[in-house]
């Protein structure tokens, strides 16, 4: 089986390359994420992006993140209980879609990415239809989270025969097109997977680029065991397909 390999590599200047963000649109799958939230979306606006383009996935939190993004007057989906971020992420790309919006980003609400970074993705916009941040700074990464990434990045790209460095990352760019025949089924961290492998495999294409990651403090909801589970019964849901 033969893996080819997509990732491709700029110089660390940040070119502001006169894209109209206002017609690109951001999901945002949120949990417990009133603390980062906030500044996230400052942060996009400032870049261009439009409010009511902003899309926040309450996820079923249990702390104030649904009082602050209803301050921020976004548009906002709720779950009255937390259902995964896969869940979150098929929720927020069918808002998109009824809004008429026909490319997002999407970001993990804890701060983690760097909105600035947006600019690696622009430069191969109309290039793929489905581009993958890769975090170059993999070794700051906590232990279990880095031995996880390794192998669901792995089988990946062995499922879908591309090389995906970074499977797990959150920063995408994506033509909400493919979803015109990709249709997710699962619910949870295993969905950015499926959608790699289902993109591939309808003939859309993919590519990635270079990322750096802010790791904090913050706290994964990844469940070791039960996500793992999950992923393998995925995997092998696909060997069959």
């Amino acid at each position: 089986m033969r893996v080819e390999p997509f990732l491709l590599t700029f110089d660390k200047t940040e070119v502001q390359l006169g894209v109209d963000l206002s017609e690109i649109g951001v999901v945002i799958p949120a949990f417990n994420a009133e603390k980062t939230i906030s500044d996230l979306v400052k942060e996009l606006l400032v870049h261009g992006f439009k409010k009511e383009n902003i899309i926040v996935v309450n996820d079923g939190s249990n702390d104030r993140t649904d009082e602050v993004v209803t301050k921020l007057r976004l548009s906002v989906v709720t779950h009255n209980k937390n259902i995964g971020k896969g869940a979150a992420l098929k929720h927020g790309f069918d808002t998109a879609r009824a809004k008429n919006i026909k490319n997002v980003f999407t970001l993990d609400a804890d701060g983690q990415h760097k909105v600035s970074e947006i600019n690696n993705f622009l430069k191969l916009k109309g290039h793929y239809d489905l581009i993958i941040g890769s975090r170059n700074n993999v070794a700051d990464m906590p232990y279990l989270r880095r031995i996880v990434n390794r192998i669901t990045s792995l089988v990946v790209s062995l499922l879908s025969q591309k090389y995906v460095p970074d499977v797990q990352c959150g920063f995408r760019y994506v033509n909400l097109n493919i979803f015109n025949k990709v249709k997710l089924e699962t619910n949870n961290y295993q969905t950015e997977s499926e959608m790699v492998v289902k993109t591939v495999r309808n003939r859309y294409s993919i590519g990635s680029v270079p990322i750096s990651t802010l790791y904090q403090n913050e706290k994964s909801y990844i469940n070791a065991f039960t996500d793992t589970i999950r992923f393998i019964k995925m995997a092998i849901g696909f060997l069959w397909r």
